[in-house]
């Protein structure tokens, strides 16, 4: 199928384009460190054999593209770099549909889109679909105006991400490719979810399962997240004990997950990095567990809290006559007060529900202005109106501390 300091750079132990390099530290300056250039000015991005074909982006799951690593040292010693790809109908990367929605008066016209999703190695599978977005970003097209057939231009930036700030930031050349688009409804970019699993999480068993292994944590209804990448800030309040865990990105990918900081309550985006091992926690007690999608950084934070603790949470509503469902407690074993639940929406439908204790409609709680409003997070309050779900595949998430419920696509 087509289907600031330059010397920043250097941390030991580092992975890029799939090699890894112990380094020595910068302050060492030794001379076995190696050699600093200056910035570098460009790296190639490779021509991919579809160039010469028109790419129909709706028939098509996904694009391969591979480039260089832009040489900072005079060895080509590998970095930790971080690639973005960017996409421009007009091949001129001056303005991006980011910086165009920051401009609230609509003067400020986008010419290139840069796809959310960053990789740190020499190699990228391009997902047409978001290929496709950006490029109906870009052009602002309503359904009769998308063209049969356009050219568009794909290049690289490379930086160094350094607590969210670009550092050294470097552009590959422009491939010029063609294109057979298609119109796609553009709505806010879903938050950026991040999932936690360890030894007391759900099953225990520290797999990509969402729902029965690994964990999203909760969307806050109060904060603004980006609308083009999703990038903000997501929680989770919980009873910890001392057993280890991790947080993973959506794509399970070990490598740029959160580990251990070196002490309890401490978690490091890994970036690459070699595995520092699990997070815990110590004392066992409550904690709130805060990730930054945009900085990628975490803050573990005890709470001074003595919750009513429930033995059973459950979810009833129209898809169960009202009944009790319960709900899988968010803990192997011991204290709780986070519960999940696994729902299927068939299409054209909306179901509408509520969280109550087993047994008694005396503790309820819902949601919304009316009953059936479909909210993906929220603060959910006693005896508040029924929440509605449309339709999908849903990871649905209670907190019987704060009432807070967070719903995120199983798939």
């Amino acid at each position: 199928m087509i289907t600031k300091s330059i010397k920043h750079l250097f941390v030991a132990g580092l992975l890029c384009c799939g090699g890894a390099a112990a380094l020595t530290a910068c302050s060492d300056d030794n001379g076995s460190n190696p050699s600093l250039l200056p910035q570098p000015s460009s790296f190639t991005l490779n021509t991919p054999a579809y160039q010469t074909e028109t790419v129909d982006l709706l028939a098509t799951d996904e694009l391969q593209l591979s480039w260089s690593q832009p040489q900072y040292t005079a060895d080509n010693a590998p970095l930790l770099v971080t690639y973005e790809i960017q996409v421009s109908p007009t091949n001129s990367f001056t303005v991006s549909t980011s910086e165009a929605a920051a401009d609230e008066s609509g003067a400020t016209v986008a010419d290139y889109a840069a796809l959310a999703r960053t990789t740190t190695k020499c190699n990228y599978t391009m997902l047409t679909a978001d290929l496709d977005r950006a490029l109906v970003q870009i052009k602002k097209w309503k359904v009769a105006d998308v063209p049969a057939e356009m050219t568009a231009f794909v290049r690289v930036n490379a930086f160094i991400d350094e607590n969210g700030t670009r550092l050294s930031s470097v552009t590959s050349n422009a491939v010029e490719l063609k294109f057979n688009p298609y119109y796609i409804e553009l709505k806010d970019a879903e938050p950026i979810m991040w999932y936690l699993v360890g030894n007391n999480i759900l099953d225990g068993a520290w797999s990509n399962a969402p729902g029965t292994s690994s964990l999203p944590m909760f969307k806050q209804a109060d904060f603004a997240y980006d609308k083009a990448t999703g990038t903000g800030e997501i929680t989770y309040l919980n009873y910890f004990t001392t057993d280890g865990w991790k947080i993973q990105p959506e794509d399970f990918n070990w490598d740029l997950g959160f580990m251990s900081g070196g002490e309890a309550n401490t978690a490091v985006f890994r970036n690459g990095a070699a595995d520092a091992g699990n997070i815990w926690c110590d004392p066992e007690g409550y904690y709130l567990v805060t990730v930054n999608t945009l900085t990628n950084e975490c803050t573990i934070k005890q709470q001074d809290i003595s919750p009513k603790v429930y033995d059973q949470v459950c979810m009833a509503g129209s898809f169960n006559e009202w009944g009790d469902a319960n709900m899988t407690p968010a803990n192997k074993s011991g204290e709780n007060h986070v519960w999940v639940y696994t729902m299927e929406v068939p299409a054209g439908e909306t179901v509408q529900m509520k969280f109550k204790i087993a047994g008694s409609w005396d503790t309820n709680w819902g949601f919304g202005s009316e009953d059936g409003e479909v909210n993906l997070c929220g603060k959910a309050t006693g005896g508040g109106h029924n929440i509605g779900v449309a339709e999908g595949s849903w990871i649905i998430l209670f907190n019987d501390i704060t009432g807070e419920f967070s719903i995120t696509a199983k798939d």
